[in-house]
């Protein structure tokens, strides 16, 4: 059973965020302190560890120093320093750095060694390292600076070092559960760590201490990261020590009795003018009141643990109607893994036993593998015509056939006649994806079909190109699906495309939908369009009626 979310919600201590302007920004990013701390005060966050974009990309002994004055009188943003091995000149020796950093009340550290280009071997780093160490001194590395693998190794050499690795990803479990079990001093940060439940998969087997909130600021919209600690199925303890915790035990513990501790984590106080939506996930309550329809879903068959991949426990459909039951998400229309990586009729057999077993619950994406026409054939036949399917799932990346290839046609015809959605896999470059030029060209072939192009919020380039095409065909829709939405992208969306014209989308059980959930439901717009969003749009395209919120759905007549 799932543990009680109406309990008080714990303070959420931001382990992963950078303050400052860059040459490369992305649209409606922010930059300032105040910007930081005015989203915080949103999202409920009570404390943030930053570093200076100075400091990760030109210079790091300025930057260091800019972010102190930057963040003066600002007691809820505790400063971090990027440090560099010494030897020449940018920065103080080890000797001096690292005392100097504990008297200006610096009690974490942070390393680029691929952008600022220095390897982690003893004779280069090793002195700053055994300094850091000594004075018990937290380190923090981006997954893309230094692997898995090699953080590992930098934790057995150095086995008193807490190194935190950020933006570790949801799909790397073959790597990261070794990894973690033989580096008892290697921690997580979160911002990215969205896999189905793996923040109970971890407490379990590692103890809920490895994990380290983060929000991914400025990049990444903090509406995901603070779902995990609330809607994940954790002992009240666990949940309050992933959230703040765990972060404020190892700042705390810096430079032992010469730094005062930190002030306890005040919870996040009532605030006012908030919507029902998001009054409900600031409570870590499912959204029972509402109706929400994820429209973009994938399972497993039953028992199934992964692809040949991924490993991904949990994701048959018994699984994701548990977890729906957990959010409140009313309804989902998925497609199977073997539909995806196959495309043959066993595999939407998967699909077609869970819609059976959860007839109430969940509706079916077909999909068909175009190189095998006689089977396609019959699959048209077997599945859409019956009726038990209610749209069409291409998959060029796998299948290998570019979606305007006349292959794809009679699913396409049919999807145009019956006014099914199509859910393309988007993204920018390469033939295999359903770019936005592809969907200009097939809008106006298939008028009556609905084009969700899947995947939009991870990607401002693939968002900004897509909106004028979708301006040119009111049949092409933005689903956001992404594991990491960029910050304020459903926002510019809804503006530019219009409310009408943007799904809710998951892509669970590849992601914890409770992330997913998080990027619309906290998003800053109006209470009737993130309704639209969050489900009435697709249920208007699938041909249903909501009757009011909450689980109360009707057919209504679809041309079956």
């Amino acid at each position: 059973t799932v543990r009680a979310l109406l309990m008080p919600q714990p303070a959420l201590f931001d382990g992963c965020a950078m303050i400052g302007t860059r040459l490369y920004s992305r649209p409606e990013a922010i930059a300032t302190p105040d910007e930081f701390l005015a989203e915080y005060e949103y999202f409920g966050i009570s404390a943030a560890l930053v570093h200076h974009a100075w400091a990760a990309r030109h210079d790091p002994d300025r930057g260091n120093r800019l972010l102190l004055d930057e963040i003066a009188d600002r007691p809820a943003l505790v400063p971090q320093w990027v440090v560099v091995p010494q030897g020449d000149g940018r920065m103080a020796h080890a000797d001096e750095l690292v005392p100097e950093m504990l008297e200006r009340g610096v009690r974490a550290a942070r390393i680029y060694p691929r952008t600022h280009g220095f390897p982690l071997t003893d004779d280069v780093s090793g002195p700053l390292l055994a300094a850091l160490q000594d004075r018990r001194i937290p380190l923090f590395a981006d997954v893309s600076e230094l692997s898995i693998g090699d953080a590992a190794d930098l934790c057995g050499r150095h086995s008193s070092l807490q190194l935190v690795l950020c933006g570790v990803d949801w799909d790397c479990d073959r790597e990261l559960l070794p990894a973690l079990a033989r580096s008892p001093n290697l921690h997580i940060e979160t911002h990215a760590f969205f896999g189905h439940r793996a923040f109970e998969r971890i407490a379990e087997q590692f103890g809920a201490d490895r994990l380290i909130f983060g929000t991914g600021l400025p990049d990444w919209s903090p509406g995901a990261a603070v779902m995990m600690p609330r809607y994940e199925d954790l002992a009240s303890e666990d949940r309050a020590a992933i959230a703040g915790g765990n972060l404020l035990g190892l700042l705390n513990a810096a430079g032992g009795e010469q730094l005062p501790p930190l002030a306890e984590l005040a919870p996040p106080a009532p605030r006012e003018g908030d919507d029902p939506i998001v009054t409900c996930l600031r409570a870590g309550r499912p959204l029972t009141d509402e109706f929400v329809f994820d429209a973009h879903g994938h399972i497993g068959h039953e028992g199934s643990m992964g692809t040949a991949e991924w490993c991904l426990p949990h994701t048959d459909a018994d699984s994701l109607v548990r977890t729906m039951d957990r959010l409140g998400v009313d309804r989902s229309i998925v497609s199977s893994w073997g539909g995806l990586m196959m495309g043959d009729p066993a595999s939407n057999d998967v699909t077609l036993r869970a819609i059976a077993r959860h007839p109430d619950r969940l509706l079916g994406y077909a999909c068909i593998n175009p190189r095998y026409p006689e089977i396609m054939q019959r699959e048209v036949e077997r599945v859409f015509r019956s009726g038990a399917m209610r749209g069409y799932k291409p998959y060029p990346p796998r299948h290998g056939i570019p979606i305007l290839d006349v292959r794809h046609r009679p699913m396409l015809q049919w999807c145009d006649r019956q006014g099914m959605p199509v859910l393309c896999h988007g993204w920018l470059g390469g033939e295999e994806y359903v770019t936005p030029d592809d969907l200009d060209r097939l809008a106006p072939m298939y008028p009556g079909a609905h084009f969700l192009s899947a995947h939009v919020g991870g990607s401002w380039e693939f968002a900004q190109a897509l909106v004028p095409v979708m301006r040119r065909h009111p049949n092409i829709y933005a689903d956001v699906a992404y594991p990491e939405t960029a910050h304020g992208i459903i926002e510019y969306l809804v503006r530019e495309a219009g409310a009408d014209r943007v799904v809710f989308g998951s892509d669970g059980l590849l992601i914890d939908p409770a992330s997913q959930l998080g990027w619309v439901g906290w998003a800053r717009i109006a209470l009737e369009d993130k309704r639209k969003v969050l489900g009435l749009n697709i249920a208007r395209l699938l041909g249903l009626r909501a009757q009011g919120y909450g689980r109360r759905i009707t057919p209504k007549p679809s041309g079956f």
